[in-house]
């Protein structure tokens, strides 16, 4: 049943805005169970097509094993089948990843989330790169989204190979690459089953101007009202609102990342939520400084965006 629900959902295509989730920790440094159940009804409140749990922003790669599978099992039972449930299973070898796509499969997820290797530097060939996608995608048992958080760890040529896959369903773009954007546009018009989506949310717009068809922000949860309209906007072709909306997100992101140079990060988004009344504490593996400045900003930017953040 659960994958023919999946099956559907892909059909219906996953373009639209996505958020990569941050996780919400209590001070002891556990899944905080009540806000993760926040945290998903505020997504579905927001439209959001689906959401990536376990990722950078999720800190993922920090949290221990039995955490992130209480966060995937929480997040599962609280979406009831509204959103679609992405999960990182990123690892350093094709076989911890295919044993973390079993774990999260065991536990409901609809989509396994496979970026380059922590220790990427590590791997002596281009051969065992290739080999670790390959047999990670061949292998599993759900479908896979392939995230490039760059373009200078995997050999380009191997998008190619890997976006033809009809295991792949989605690819996060983090890259502003242009080769590699080609590549995915090449490989969307072949495969009307691959949804193609920039990763790169302070600067959405030439992606979704080429034709990608979805956005998974890292700020969704802050942004998701307005992603939403990005979407539109571009199958619209008007390109001046799409420069506007862009804006607007930067507007939101930069405040709620202490600026332009992004000094407070996950601490600040995670104190955004805290006032939004979403999490419960700002507790983190990622302790980026906080400052009373970044706060009073803050502040200020979540009452003039209520409508915005709670549309």
């Amino acid at each position: 049943m659960k994958e023919l629900l999946l099956m559907k959902k892909i059909q219906n295509n996953l373009s639209g805005a996505w958020s990569a989730s941050p996780t919400p920790l209590t001070k002891k440094f556990k899944i905080d169970r009540t806000s993760v159940r926040r945290m998903v009804m505020h997504h579905i409140r927001l439209g959001q097509k689906g959401i990536f749990i376990g990722g950078t922003c999720g800190e993922g790669p920090f949290l221990p094993k039995d955490d992130l599978g209480l966060l995937v099992q929480t997040v599962v039972k609280s979406n009831n089948s509204k959103m679609a449930v992405a999960v990182q299973v990123t690892d350093n070898s094709y076989a911890k990843v295919l044993e973390n796509i079993k774990a999260i499969e065991s536990l409901g997820a609809d989509i396994a989330v496979i970026a380059e290797p922590w220790f990427i530097n590590c791997i002596g060939q281009q051969d065992d790169m290739l080999k670790y996608y390959m047999e990670s995608i061949e292998k599993s048992k759900l479908p896979v989204c392939i995230y490039c958080r760059g373009a200078k760890q995997v050999p380009v040529k191997f998008y190619k190979r890997i976006l033809t896959h009809p295991n792949v369903c989605m690819f996060k773009d983090s890259s502003a690459n242009e080769q590699i954007m080609q590549i995915a546009l090449s490989a969307a018009k072949k495969r009307n089953d691959l949804t193609i989506m920039t990763g790169v949310e302070l600067g959405m717009v030439p992606a979704l101007k080429t034709g990608y068809t979805g956005i998974l922000a890292g700020g969704g949860i802050v942004i998701g009202h307005l992603t939403n309209q990005m979407i539109e906007t571009a199958k619209q072709r008007d390109w001046a609102k799409l420069e506007k909306l862009q804006k607007h997100c930067d507007k939101i992101n930069y405040t709620v990342y202490g600026g332009k140079k992004i000094t407070s990060w996950l601490t600040g988004l995670k104190y955004t939520l805290v006032k939004m009344g979403i999490f419960s504490t700002t507790t983190g593996y990622l302790n980026y400084p906080l400052s009373e400045t970044t706060k009073k900003k803050i502040d200020v930017m979540i009452e003039k965006e209520k409508d915005t953040l709670f549309p």
